[in-house]
């Protein structure tokens, strides 16, 4: 694909429904120019419609200016996946722009990267509750500063890890003498993340926006744990 050239219209517009949020961003030329989280992982469908009108309004940008559409594609949360999933899908046929899917695992990392002073070959695995006795895990390597993603994959709470630094809010339910670090991404870093795919022309049609769950029966799972709750 040809990579894109940036300019004053190369308005991004970032989701994400996974880490427990609705969270939206609107990025321009690499700057944020306005971003709103409402915390909390139910009713996301019927928050992150009026938060896109609002976000839309607030920020003087005319949805068909909008250059490409960034998701939190997984893994995660079943529901908030396929909200994410969904939502930018519609609004790349509504206006024909591509999407980037961004992994849930590399926001993590890439945050630790930000937070922390990190060399060149440190090694992050960012983690995500998986139920079962899984989490969601994904190993990392800093290059120049940034995260470069190795593998993804499903870890049994008991298998020891042997890593510079665990990121993510179920560091405490692993095996590792890592440092430990919790934070919480938003939209905003997806944002981020997506926008040099962007500008490299790395980017998919609806079509393939697609979601990524790393469990093969996430709806068999998702039937078992509501049948826990009763």
């Amino acid at each position: 694909m040809t990579a894109l050239s940036s300019h004053p219209s190369d308005i991004l517009i970032a989701f994400d429904t996974i880490f427990e949020q609705c969270s939206i961003a609107i990025l321009q030329n690499n700057t944020i120019i306005h971003t709103e989280t409402v915390v909390g992982g139910r009713g996301q469908t019927e928050i992150i419609l009026p938060m896109l009108d609002k976000a839309l309004h607030t920020s003087n940008v005319d949805i068909k200016d909008v250059k490409a559409w960034a998701f939190n594609r997984g893994p995660g949360a079943f529901s908030g996946i396929r909200i994410n999933t969904a939502m930018v899908q519609a609004l790349s046929v509504a206006n024909g722009a591509p999407c980037i899917g961004i992994s849930s695992l590399h926001a993590l990392a890439f945050m630790a990267c930000k937070q922390e002073n990190m060399t060149d070959g440190m090694h992050i695995t960012a983690l995500i509750d998986a139920r079962q006795k899984q989490v969601y895990a994904g190993d990392f390597v800093v290059q120049n500063a940034l995260p470069v993603a190795q593998n993804e994959y499903l870890l049994d709470y008991d298998k020891p890890i042997e890593t510079d630094i665990v990121v993510g809010d179920v560091v405490d339910l692993v095996m590792t003498d890592a440092k430990k670090l919790r934070p919480n991404p938003t939209a905003c870093h997806i944002a981020y993340l997506a926008y040099p795919l962007f500008l490299k022309g790395k980017t998919v049609t609806a079509a393939h926006a697609l979601p990524v769950y790393l469990r093969d029966n996430a709806w068999k799972t998702l039937a078992q744990q509501a049948k826990n709750k009763k």
